[in-house]
């Protein structure tokens, strides 16, 4: 995987800063604990968020970004430094060293959020899953774990959920496009690599009329309905026999897309 170099992912943060200062301060540990925290509140705002106390005069409702003040954000992180062995001592100096306004700080916090590195870790967890299945899987246990796994890398990460309201609530900002666009074509690559590696493993042939990118694409389309419904619902959908749905759903593309779909229950 990549380095997670914050200096190339933050455009804003020590702006004014010679290049090598501003390398320093953008992976310095308090940058990356600022935007931590910012992600942190943002989860309480929005994931969290079961709409406003309407006992409350002052409730602010639902909030994007306006919830992020300097002053929220240094209470946050001395809240987390009463449980840290090695406190970060976060000040509004240390702030206004990197962000001389709020819009470069919210800026910076979308890039980091949406930075590719996360999403290489998310598709290095399940190369990882899938890399530990036992060669002798039968096909259907196969699926099942690979499933599991796959929805398990997001619907258990709080940043999927986030990343996720970001990109619904912001589409035409240039850099979540640009993100969104990155993101699918790192899947689409990584989607074809395993499913061809996989299908071999069963002699599975591919019907002249499609390619491993297609069985990509398909599977991809799935899986992220299949999260996005699992996310909204609290738990992933089931068929009427009990699989998952994005199991069933394999099972059922498998005699379309394959000229031997008998080869994948020789050792089942």
């Amino acid at each position: 995987m990549s380095e997670d170099d914050l200096a190339t992912v933050l455009s804003n943060v020590a702006a004014d800063a010679r290049p090598a200062t501003r390398v320093k301060i953008a992976n310095s540990p308090e940058t990356r604990a600022f935007l931590d925290v910012g992600l942190q509140l943002l989860c309480d705002d929005l994931l969290d968020h079961r709409g406003p106390d309407l006992m409350d005069d002052h409730d602010a409702g639902t909030r994007l970004f306006t919830g992020l003040s300097q002053a929220r954000l240094i209470e946050r992180a001395e809240h987390e430094d009463a449980h840290r062995e090695h406190p970060r001592m976060l000040t509004v100096g240390m702030f206004r060293d990197r962000w001389r306004y709020k819009s470069r700080y919210t800026e910076d916090l979308i890039a980091y959020l949406l930075r590719p590195a996360l999403v290489e870790q998310t598709i290095h967890d399940v190369a990882e899953a899938a890399r530990q299945l036992p060669e002798d899987l039968p096909f259907e246990e196969l699926v099942q774990r690979l499933v599991t796994r796959v929805m398990a890398v997001t619907l258990d990460d709080p940043l999927w959920g986030l990343r996720t309201v970001v990109w619904v609530a912001l589409p035409n900002h240039p850099r979540v496009r640009v993100f969104l666009k990155a993101q699918y074509e790192q899947w689409i690559a990584y989607w074809t690599q395993l499913h061809e590696a996989l299908a071999r493993r069963f002699d599975l042939q591919l019907r002249p009329e499609y390619t491993w990118h297609d069985v990509a694409e398909v599977f991809h389309a799935l899986a992220e309905g299949a999260r996005l419904r699992a996310r909204a619902t609290g738990s992933a959908a089931a068929l009427s026999n009990g699989d998952n749905v994005l199991v069933g759903a394999i099972h059922m593309l498998v005699p379309g897309l394959f000229l031997n779909p008998e080869s994948a229950t020789r050792r089942s």
